[in-house]
């Protein structure tokens, strides 16, 4: 259990807060879908959470790539990012929050009739695979950081990875079973999972350095209530169950 620290009550009213939203489903959806995604869901608890405490929020119906939303982050058009891993050249360009909004674990996504299956890193190393990635993602940086192992991260769209695999241009995609068993449950391609789960780790709230004190300890209090009483874990759990 987390404890809740009360934020400093702002003197002034603080400037307007503008969430960004990616374009990378299931973490979000356009503007008109029936459907929800996981970071639209957290956004809406926080901005109601916020709207209690005086700050303002305006989230962003548009759906940006990654690199753009990182852009507008570090410019300070867009304040919260949601989803966001962590590295070190990211922590040198931007804040974090204090806890993170969900774990998603790396996984690869394979052609149907492909028996293959790598148990960590150091089999993919060993057999000096050929993998797919998605361009600018934390993960395929980490995953470039293993020898042996041929990145190929040319893809700025999940879907054209995925439609590599299955005509065999290359056998493996790899980013994380959030949005890969999205896509290989709802998709007619001959895809699957591979059921090793080579690596487990956080996705946090982004926050740009243009921000204020006050209104960073207003939303890491606001989503530690969220923790406390249970309600990011009940946003959560649909999203990984597969």
């Amino acid at each position: 259990m987390y404890c809740t620290s009360v934020a400093a009550e702002p003197e002034t009213v603080q400037p307007e807060l503008i969430f960004g939203k990616q374009n990378s489903a299931p973490k979000y959806f356009a503007r008109g879908s029936q459907q929800r995604g996981l970071c639209d869901l957290i956004y809406d608890s926080l901005k109601s959470r916020l709207a209690q405490k005086q700050q303002r929020v305006r989230i962003d119906p548009n759906l940006y790539p990654i690199k753009r939303v990182l852009a507008m982050v570090l410019a300070g058009d867009v304040h919260v990012f949601c989803g966001a891993g962590r590295n070190k050249k990211r922590e040198t360009l931007y804040s974090y929050s204090l806890h993170p909004v969900y774990q998603p674990s790396n996984v690869l996504a394979m052609h149907k009739d492909d028996p293959y299956i790598a148990h960590d890193y150091v089999a993919l190393q060993k057999d000096q695979l050929k993998i797919g990635a998605f361009f600018g993602a934390s993960s395929t940086t980490y995953l470039k950081t293993f020898r042996g192992i041929q990145v190929v991260d040319h893809f700025t769209q999940l879907e054209d990875g995925l439609n590599a695999v299955a005509r065999k241009k290359i056998p493996y995609f790899y980013y994380h079973d959030l949005g890969l068993s999205y896509l290989v449950n709802r998709s007619s391609l001959p895809i699957k999972l591979m059921p090793t789960k080579f690596r487990t780790y956080s996705h946090w709230l982004l926050y740009s350095l243009e921000m204020t004190k006050i209104q960073i300890e207003l939303l890491d209090s606001s989503l530690e209530e969220m923790i406390n009483d249970g309600e990011l874990d009940r946003i959560r759990e649909p999203f990984f169950k597969y």
